[in-house]
């Protein structure tokens, strides 16, 4: 049996045990849902960037984080990478900004890529990212996909400088993960609510406020930089109506450019969108999109 024809009868297990055992319930389901698999795997076609990178390390907590640059990192471009992903999954952006005289920098997450686990929180990243900005000043501009979208739109409210921004398939609302997983499972209000407590006891001192705090669209609208948004509308990993929600709230600084058919992560790899995201790097304002401002 495939495991994700698994998937329901783990939930209705779960299910059963929340009833008796909701705390329990929550540690277990916390360890399942913090468990992003093993490490994706180097294309072969980019094994040679990989290995022309300037790599190191930073130590924060627990982690020895690994840290990538290319290029002249004196006019450097934060790159922030999603969930089961790496720094990697940018290649195609790292050769281009690196042809236009721009610096990548990146890091593999905690229980990503080269750096070892367990995973780490928005907390984490940002102390990450403030490392980076301390080593390589300010940043031209911020490019993040995904899950990595919350965690750089966190730091640039909490003081991270960047004069861009460029938000990949980003998800909006910060507890979108934990609402993923428990849907995959089909858990029970009784088992979400356990896994809910667990991951705020675990990682935020049983705060409750984190998923407001931490949604992309909490006090965006305080960033005075311009922003550029790309989606598909038939992404199915994160929907497409989470980057409207984030345009919504950026109001005139925001532009969004919908596309179709190339799912979660395609743009990363379509010329067009590419050189969209490489002009509004080097600072040109794309025309106002019929999704846009």
């Amino acid at each position: 049996m495939s495991a994700v024809k698994r998937l329901p009868l783990i939930g209705a297990a779960v299910n059963a045990l929340a009833l008796p055992a909701p705390r329990l319930t929550g540690a277990l389901t916390r360890r399942m849902w913090a468990a992003p698999g093993p490490p994706r795997s180097i294309p072969e076609e980019d094994r040679e960037l990989h290995e022309s990178a300037d790599t190191a390390t930073i130590r924060v907590g627990r982690w020895d984080v690994t840290t990538y640059a290319w290029g002249d990192t004196t006019r450097p471009v934060l790159l922030a990478h999603g969930w089961r992903s790496r720094s990697l999954r940018f290649a195609p952006l790292i050769r281009r900004l690196v042809d236009l005289g721009y610096g990548p920098v990146s890091w593999d997450a905690p229980g990503h890529g080269a750096t070892p686990g367990p995973v780490g929180t928005i907390l984490d990243a940002l102390r990450i990212q403030r490392l980076l900005q301390e080593r390589h000043g300010r940043f031209h501009a911020v490019v993040a996909h995904s899950m990595g979208v919350p965690f750089a739109v966190h730091a640039l409210r909490e003081g991270v400088e960047a004069d861009r921004v460029v938000l990949l398939s980003g998800v909006s609302d910060f507890d979108y993960l934990l609402t993923a997983f428990s849907d995959a499972l089909r858990l029970s209000p009784r088992a979400r609510g356990a896994l809910r407590t667990a991951v705020e006891r675990h990682y935020f001192e049983a705060d409750p406020t984190v998923w407001e705090r931490f949604s992309t669209t909490h006090r965006i609208d305080t960033l005075d930089r311009p922003f550029l948004l790309l989606h598909d509308d038939t992404d199915e990993v994160v929907p497409f109506a989470h980057s409207l929600r984030t345009l919504e709230h950026l109001g005139e600084r925001g532009r969004m450019i919908a596309t179709t058919g190339l799912g979660h992560s395609g743009a990363l790899a379509v010329g067009e969108h590419l050189d969209a995201i490489t002009s509004f790097v080097q600072g040109t304002d794309l025309p106002a999109h019929a999704l846009g401002r």
